[in-house]
C-alpha cells in the first residue's frame, strides 16, 4: 500500500502516527449558547484534539412547511457566536470543526478562522455545500454514512477536479432516524476502511455511532486515523442521539483506549513490554542437572533436562553444555552454568 496522503489541520497532522479524534457537539446545546460553550470546556477535559459543531441557517436546511425549519431558526447562532465558539475552542487548545448545514456559513466560519470543516453524510451529493468548502481553502472531512459506492465516487471525483484539496474520508453509519439504536458492530463494515484508504490514497476515519466506549480502539485497530464520536453532559436528558452519546468520563476513557491502541499500532518492531523481562525468568525453563552429575564426567544429552524457572542458561544453547567436562559435581534438578566446566 502506498503512503497517505499527510495533512495539515489546525496544529496537527492529519493520517501520521498520531491519532486525530473529534467529539462531537452534535446540536446538543439545543440552542442555548452557553450550553454550547460549555460543551467546549467539557471536551477539552476529555482528550480530545477537536470538537464539531453542526451549524445551520434553517433557510438553506428546511424547506418553510417542515416543522422542522421553526426548530432550527430557534437552533441558529450569530456570526458573533459562531467566532466565540472559534475562540474558546482555540483558548482550550482545541481545533474547532464545523459541518456547516448551510453553504453560506462556510465563507464566514472560514474567516472566523474555523480549523477545518466536515461534511455532513446528509450534503455528500449537494454540490452548493461541496463547492464552498473547497473554495474556503481549509481543510475538510467528507463524511460517507449511508451513501453508496457511486456516491462516494461522485463526491471525491467532484473534489479532485477542484485541485489539490487538503481531505479525508470518514467511513461509519447513521441509523438513529429509524430508531433509538446504535449502529451494532457487526455492521460497521470496518475492514472498508482499507479499501477507501487504497482506492482514494487519503486519510481514512470513523464516525462512531455505536453505543460502545471500546469502539473508537477498535476503529484505530481497523485503520483509523480520525475517530468522532457524540458527546453528552447526560444520556438521562435525552438529547440528540443521546444512546450513542459518551458522557464526559466515557469519552475521557474511550481516547486514552483509542489513543493506546494508536500507539501500539504504530510499532513495527518486536519489543518485550515491561515486565515481560520478569515474567521471561518465571515461565521460561533453565538448563538443569537431570541427575546427580559428579566432577569430571563428559557431559552427555541424557545429562541435562530443561525446567522452570528460567533464570538459568537459556535450553536453546544447549549444545554449549554437550561435551563439556564437569569441573564440580552438579545436583539433580541444579541449575547449570558454563561455569561449571572445565576449559577444554
Amino acid at each position: 500500500m502506498r503512503d497517505k496522503h499527510v495533512f495539515t489541520l489546525g496544529s496537527k497532522k492529519i493520517g501520521e502516527a498520531d491519532l486525530f479524534f473529534v467529539v462531537e457537539e452534535g446540536q446538543a446545546n439545543l440552542g442555548d449558547f452557553s450550553k454550547a460553550l460549555g460543551m467546549i470546556d467539557v471536551a477539552a477535559e476529555t482528550g480530545a484534539d477537536a470538537i464539531e459543531f453542526q451549524l445551520a441557517r434553517a433557510r438553506d436546511f428546511y424547506i418553510k412547511s417542515n416543522p422542522a425549519f421553526q426548530i432550527y431558526i430557534e437552533r441558529e447562532f450569530s456570526q458573533g457566536q459562531h467566532q466565540e465558539l472559534i475562540s474558546r475552542a482555540k483558548e482550550k487548545k482545541l481545533e474547532f470543526i464545523a459541518a456547516p448545514l448551510s453553504h453560506r456559513l462556510v465563507e464566514p466560519l472560514a474567516k472566523a478562522g474555523c480549523s477545518g470543516f466536515n461534511i455532513n453524510a446528509s450534503d455528500l451529493t449537494n454540490p452548493d455545500i461541496i463547492d464552498a468548502v473547497l473554495d474556503s481553502g481549509v481543510p475538510f472531512f467528507l463524511s460517507l454514512l449511508f451513501a453508496k459506492e457511486e456516491e462516494i465516487q461522485w463526491a471525491v471525483s467532484r473534489i479532485q477536479k477542484k485541485g489539490n484539496a487538503r481531505f479525508g474520508l470518514l467511513h461509519g453509519q447513521h441509523t438513529m432516524a429509524s430508531g433509538e439504536h446504535g449502529v451494532d458492530l457487526e455492521h460497521t463494515s470496518l475492514g472498508y476502511l482499507a479499501v477507501l484508504q487504497e482506492k482514494f490514497q487519503v486519510p481514512v476515519g470513523f464516525i462512531d455511532h455505536t453505543p460502545f466506549d471500546w469502539m473508537p480502539s477498535v476503529a484505530v485497530s481497523a485503520g483509523a486515523s480520525i475517530v468522532t464520536k457524540h458527546l453528552a453532559l447526560s444520556r438521562n436528558a435525552k438529547g440528540p442521539d443521546w444512546h450513542v452519546c459518551l458522557e464526559p468520563a466515557e469519552m475521557k476513557k474511550a481516547i486514552t483506549l483509542a489513543r493506546a491502541a494508536k500507539k501500539s499500532i504504530n510499532v513495527k518492531t518486536k519489543i518485550l513490554a515491561p515486565g515481560e523481562n520478569f515474567d521471561r525468568s518465571v515461565m521460561r525453563r533453565s538448563i538443569v542437572a537431570a541427575k546427580t552429575i559428579p566432577a569430571g564426567k563428559v557431559i552427555e544429552r541424557n545429562d541435562i533436562e530443561f525446567k522452570r524457572p528460567g533464570d538459568g542458561f537459556d535450553p536453546s544453547r544447549y549444545g554449549e553444555i554437550v561435551g563439556q567436562v564437569s569441573c564440580r559435581e552438579i545436583r539433580e534438578d541444579e541449575q547449570i552454568k558454563l561455569s561449571d566446566f572445565k576449559e577444554m
